[in-house]
């Protein structure tokens, strides 16, 4: 069966301006995709596994709410996200130095590479901003361009005013990372044609196509990332991704790590984006897309169950069981590194009980201080940092005695 996109994939352009692209990508062209399709029409096998997907979504979305402490695993979730795009993106640090910079008042913190903090900025005030009820479209990725740049530290506010203020790219584009000699695709050249093309796609995020969900989160993501209209579209066109699945009320938080995924599976990335370029093939970038999605929610539900069972033994430890170190204790068990500040904030104590209360989680080996006597001090949960760390995706449960030594 053809489908809606197969008859003719968009249009080529001559491609200038970036001298040290692959001769054989100079020589096919800067491409610009057709409009997005109001309908698409797919194999019965692409609907069930975009159908699979989404219900994966729906249970880790569910699973997520069991957790005391949900919102260190959506933190989680995004650090792994901004490490994974900074991968793509030519920009790298480790993850324990996300975890450590991200605390308040950056306490003991070593150098991070400014990108991965502003990354994790701009992905921050586009949650907020989609939460809130505010559009997905050019003018907030360009907003967002200006925190990544370090040209502004917010979104400030957007009025119906200013939906025309986009700073559009006015320099080559590709796909493949930041060095030219890796692209595979060069963008459509500055101009009228990129504009043009750049508001219809707005215009189709809004228009309801009818899709599954899935379907339109995916071509939404193909449109932005092969158009690139904006800088930084890269990281934006990963990010469109959950500011798309939050809006659709698909997940309420962050949850799925999306950019880590597409780095460790970066030349299939690639070959379905071809594929769609040069062959109209939809449903194997659908199928790839949900497939990964559905990866993501399957390691997350995993890591959920093992991050039950580190909460479990850690509460067996625990000798006079009092409400205190009991609600610190299960605040803990989804939280690899952490401060005295952060503990008394999350569970509603004060800051000296909670010194109190991490000093008893030190002797029965909970907690682990990194710093010494030093203040602010910084603990870490071992258990929860092995379990963070060492295990990307997180092993099929097979493996389970990795995490039971």
């Amino acid at each position: 069966m053809p489908d809606a996109m197969s008859a003719e994939t968009g249009r080529w352009f001559l491609a200038e301006g970036i001298g040290d692209i692959p001769p054989r990508v100079r020589m096919e062209g800067a491409f610009l995709p057709r409009p997005l399709p109001s309908m698409v029409r797919l194999l019965p096998q692409t609907y069930r596994i975009l159908a699979e997907a989404e219900q994966a979504i729906g249970r880790l979305d569910e699973a997520a709410a069991r957790l005391p402490n949900r919102a260190g695993l959506v933190r989680l979730a995004q650090l792994r996200d901004v490490h994974g795009s900074g991968e793509l993106g030519g920009v790298f640090g480790a993850l324990r130095e996300l975890l450590l910079a991200d605390l308040p008042g950056n306490a003991g913190t070593p150098e991070v590479d400014l990108g991965l903090r502003r990354y994790l900025r701009a992905n921050d005030e586009a949650v907020a901003w989609v939460r809130a009820g505010g559009l997905i479209n050019l003018t907030l990725f360009s907003r967002l361009g200006s925190i990544l740049d370090g040209a502004a530290d917010s979104l400030g506010h957007i009025d119906d005013d200013e939906v025309m203020e986009i700073a559009w790219r006015t320099g080559p584009g590709w796909l493949g990372g930041p060095d030219p000699r890796d692209a595979y695709l060069v963008a459509v050249p500055p101009g009228a044609e990129l504009q043009t093309s750049g508001m219809q796609w707005s215009a189709w995020v809004d228009s309801g196509c009818e899709a599954p969900l899935l379907a339109r989160v995916a071509l939404g993501h193909y449109q932005l990332s092969v158009l690139s209209p904006v800088a930084h579209a890269g990281h934006l066109s990963r990010l469109y991704i959950t500011l798309a699945l939050i809006r659709e009320g698909a997940l309420a938080d962050p949850l799925l790590p999306v950019s880590e995924w597409l780095s460790r599976h970066r030349d299939d990335y690639r070959d379905r984006i071809l594929d769609m370029v040069h062959k109209g093939d939809l449903d194997g970038f659908l199928v790839f897309f949900a497939t990964g999605i559905a990866d993501l929610c399957r390691n997350q539900l995993r890591f959920i169950d093992r991050v039950e069972r580190i909460s479990a033994e850690h509460l067996s430890r625990i000798g006079r069981r009092m409400d205190g170190i009991v609600r610190v204790t299960r605040d803990l068990a989804a939280t690899p590194i952490t401060t005295n500040s952060q503990i008394a904030q999350r569970c509603g104590i004060s800051v000296q009980q909670a010194a109190s209360l991490t000093k008893q989680l030190q002797r029965i080996g909970v907690v682990r201080s990194m710093n010494g006597r030093n203040h602010p001090q910084v603990f870490t949960v071992p258990d929860v940092m092995d379990l963070f760390e060492l295990n990307y995706p997180t092993p099929p449960d097979g493996d389970d005695e990795v995490f039971d030594r």
